[in-house]
This record gives structure tokens, C-alpha cells and sequence, in this order.
């Protein structure tokens, strides 16, 4: 573990711990740099743009993009499937502002650095060709989910600083974070099949010492039953006094969670213990700098909205837009 003061670690390694890359996020088409709109002018957006950014059309086709890579499914009521597409489009369209920045500020993402961030999150070659738009396509939308998190470090974390007095004002109105949190070890079932987990739950009331073999045999999920161990905030609140209640050896009742069905068999508690101070101050600067860096990007973005156009081209989208820009 690094031993030296938080106050000590970089702002580029707490930007990458605070803002990471979610691939999701980075749909769209690269486009060309903005040229800036006549002054008073307000270009009418094409047939098929889905809006104009300082004068330039964005397609319709891009944005689609963006909502099958952010997985949008059908929301069940119609207002409410508008709302969401509509905030989609309006951070679609806030995307497009930061990629157009990182070019005024000339920044770009190399072929090694898309590979090593492919490396990080675990994509091999095969998976990127596997996708439904092929190779090219994919590693695109990751340089562009790159050069996002370029100008946001470059642009705004890389002048958001924390000074030690604020982490000890912090840690003193924060008394609590001088205790670990409480603990617990568990090994889980995960299926797919309500019937199949009341089968299960019935032979583990049983013998629970079958939990391991019946999890290797039978859970869905990658741990295949081996025990790991939680802290009280990583649990599901509603989930957190039911578990914490069990004692060694004890099984949960069947839970269901996002249509799938989950046992727990609880190894041991471990109680709260006093917190390493270095790790609560760690933890504490790490928060401030995420506070600040989302009130700082947040400016940033609403001067870029300030500085360019932007016109949604309403009659092109076949949902009902009630987002941000009224035009």
C-alpha cells in the first residue's frame, strides 16, 4: 500500500480512481471540427440531423448509435420512454461539446493507449471483432470514450486541487469514518429460475454444509460459490439487516433481485475495528476531489453550451423531445 500523505498523491491519479470510462457512454460518430455559426445566424438543422452543434449537423444515425450503445430498452410508458431518450440525446449532445473541445485543445488517443485500456478492462481482440459493427467501429467509439476523459482531465480535473486543511475539516465533521465499516463474509447462489432456487433453498435447509457443492453446481454467477467478503455499504440496503442477521453457517431465504434469484450463506461477521487514519484521509480527499470535479466539469460544460449553438432538430426524432433545449 502507498505510504505517503494523500495530501501528497497526484491529480492525475485521483482523476483516474474518480471518472472512469464506461464504454457505454461512448456512442456516436466522430465528426469533423465545429466551424463556428455567423454571428446572429441560426442554421436550420438538415432532414436527417438529429441536431446542429455551431453550425454543423449531427446525423440522426449517430445518435441511434448512442442509444444501442447505451442499451436503451423499452421503458413501458410512452412520457416516461421520451423522458430518458430525451435526457440521452441532451448527454449525447454534451459529448459531442467535449469531443469538439478536445480538438481546439489538440488532444488525441493513440492506437496503444485505445490497446492498453482495452487490456485494463479485459477485451480481446476477438470480443472487439465480434461486435456488431466489427472492429473499427468499436475501437472508434473507445478513442472517443478516451478523448472525452482527455479533456475532462485536461481541461478541468487537472485544476481541481484539495488543501489539507479541508481534509481535516472533513474528517473532524466526519467522526463515524474513524471506525471500519462492519463486515461480512458470504457465499452466494445466482439463478436464472425461481423454481430451480426453492429446490435449492429446500436441500440447503436441509444440509447447509451442501452450500459450496450446490453452488458449484448450479449457480450462475462467476464465483461458483466461494466466499468473499463485504463491507455494509456494498450491500443493497434493503438487503443489509437480513444478512448481517444470519449466523455462521445460516442460510438466506430466496431473494429476488433484477428477475434473477439469489441464496446466501453467511462464513463470519467481523466487527468494526478502528480505521487506518491514512486510509480515512485517503478516502476523504478522494471524495472531496470528486465533489469538486463534478461541480468544476459541470461549469465547464454549461460555458461550452454559452460559447456554440446548438439547435435540436425536432421534426427528424420519432419520440416526443421535452430536453433541455427549447429551440
Amino acid at each position: 500500500m502507498n505510504t505517503r500523505s494523500p495530501a501528497a498523491l497526484s491529480l492525475a491519479a485521483l482523476a483516474a480512481a474518480a471518472l472512469l470510462i464506461p464504454l457505454a457512454a461512448c456512442g456516436g460518430r466522430r465528426q469533423e471540427a465545429s466551424k463556428t455559426a455567423s454571428a446572429g445566424a441560426s442554421p436550420t438543422p438538415e432532414p436527417g440531423a438529429v441536431a446542429t452543434i455551431g453550425g454543423e449537423a449531427i446525423p440522426y444515425k449517430s445518435f441511434e448509435k448512442y442509444l444501442a450503445d447505451n442499451s436503451m430498452e423499452d421503458a413501458g410508458e410512452e412520457d416516461q420512454e421520451d423522458v430518458i431518450k430525451s435526457r440521452l440525446l441532451d448527454q449525447f449532445l454534451e459529448e459531442q461539446l467535449l469531443l469538439r473541445a478536445g480538438q481546439k485543445l489538440k488532444l488525441t488517443v493513440s492506437e496503444a493507449e485505445i490497446d492498453a485500456y482495452l487490456q485494463q478492462i479485459g477485451v480481446t481482440e476477438g470480443e472487439a471483432d465480434a461486435g456488431t459493427d466489427g472492429k473499427e467501429a468499436f475501437r472508434d467509439r473507445v478513442r472517443q470514450g478516451l478523448l472525452v476523459q482527455k479533456v475532462k482531465n485536461e481541461a478541468v480535473l487537472s485544476k481541481v486541487q484539495v488543501a489539507p486543511g479541508e481534509i481535516e475539516d472533513a474528517v473532524k465533521k466526519q467522526p463515524e469514518m474513524a471506525r471500519s465499516s462492519r463486515m461480512v463474509v458470504l457465499r452466494q447462489i445466482l439463478v436464472d429460475d425461481k423454481n430451480v432456487a426453492d429446490r435449492l433453498r429446500a436441500s440447503l435447509t436441509a444440509d447447509p454444509a451442501r452450500f459450496e457443492a450446490l453452488a458449484r453446481e448450479s449457480s450462475v454467477a462467476p464465483d461458483k460459490g466461494q466466499a468473499r467478503t463485504y463491507s455494509e455499504e456494498e450491500l443493497p440496503v434493503e438487503l443489509r439487516e437480513p444478512l448481517f442477521a444470519l449466523q455462521p453457517g445460516q442460510v438466506s431465504p430466496v431473494i429476488e433481485n433484477a428477475q434473477r434469484f439469489l441464496i446466501f450463506q453467511l462464513v463470519r461477521k467481523e466487527e468494526p475495528r478502528p480505521a487506518d487514519p491514512q486510509e480515512v484521509r485517503r478516502r476523504v480527499q478522494l471524495d472531496l476531489f470528486q465533489k469538486k470535479g463534478d461541480q468544476a466539469l459541470e461549469r465547464f460544460i454549461a460555458d461550452l453550451k454559452k460559447e456554440t449553438e446548438i439547435r435540436v432538430n425536432r421534426a427528424a426524432m420519432p419520440f416526443n423531445y421535452v430536453g433541455e433545449y427549447k429551440n
